[in-house]
């Protein structure tokens, strides 16, 4: 059989620009490679917009406006419904920028994967990290067991600020599940093994069989803009979070600033008087 050859899917959550920016880097720092978006959390006349900026050659893959729009809901219907046959898909998190050539890397983890049995490849993190799909994760909807069906966290909540995010705020109460998305699913594949690991830096690379990750930048905190002003404990974090976005947003092309979601941008501004209040 020919090795497999992955393909990249990005699941752009509300903001258009972060979207935009990750597609436009992937584009080009991959080559030949089959590269799809699914669009959530954001009105039809935005998403429209934002197809309007994409990449030659990114196609979009439906999903349901009034659907859940849980990271975990998301992932599920593309790789147990829409790409059921294909044998390697990355998944890219919609913030992630990529500051160098990623074809080598793609390549060399193609190879590995295809020797291997494993369908579900992850960044090797801390075992304190409760989120396990980011930067990247790697999935294999062709090798993956028909009965684990769901990657929705433990336990699932399906949140209208996930869904709406210009029209709904959560109040506050942030509340980290027993299980994360994908853990689960994980877990279970792990006890068969068939879940490989990646390095994001050479500190995590001994003893895995591919380098680290190539350079990137993974902005993060998007979903600060999505509630009131958080507890004291959080002020470094949200304080943070106000200053890589505003950055961003300061070297965000023109055109790309326009089809902007205006009510994201009128939060960041927002919490930046909050945090420096």
């Amino acid at each position: 059989m020919s090795a497999i050859h992955s393909r990249i899917v990005v699941i752009s959550w509300w903001s258009n620009c972060l979207g935009l920016t990750c597609l436009h880097r992937l584009a080009a720092h991959t080559h030949l490679r089959a590269i799809s978006v699914v669009q959530v959390g954001k009105l039809a006349r935005q998403r429209e917009r934002f197809r309007e900026h994409l990449p030659a050659g990114v196609a979009e893959l439906p999903y349901p406006e009034a659907a859940p729009a849980e990271h975990s809901r998301v992932l599920a219907d593309v790789a147990l419904r829409q790409l059921r046959s294909e044998r390697g898909v990355w998944f890219v998190d919609h913030d992630v920028f990529l500051h160098a050539d990623w074809e080598p890397w793609l390549l060399a983890a193609d190879e590995w994967f295809s020797a291997s049995d494993v369908c579900l490849g992850l960044p090797r993190l801390p075992l304190h990290v409760p989120a396990i799909t980011q930067p990247a994760f790697w999935l294999s909807p062709a090798r993956w067991p028909a009965p684990i069906t769901s990657f929705d966290s433990i336990p699932f909540e399906a949140r209208a600020e996930s869904r709406r995010p210009d029209r709904f705020c959560h109040n506050g109460d942030l509340r980290m599940p027993v299980k994360d998305t994908l853990i689960q699913a994980r877990d279970e594949l792990a006890a068969r093994g068939r879940v490989g690991y990646f390095p994001l830096d050479a500190g995590m690379a001994a003893g895995l069989a591919l380098p680290p990750f190539p350079a990137h930048t993974h902005l993060g905190g998007l979903y600060l803009f999505t509630g009131p002003k958080l507890p004291a404990a959080f002020d470094a974090w949200a304080q943070a979070t106000v200053t890589r976005f505003t950055d961003f947003y300061s070297h965000c092309p023109a055109e790309w600033l326009v089809v902007e979601d205006p009510e994201l941008l009128r939060r960041v501004r927002k919490f930046q008087g909050l945090v420096n209040a």
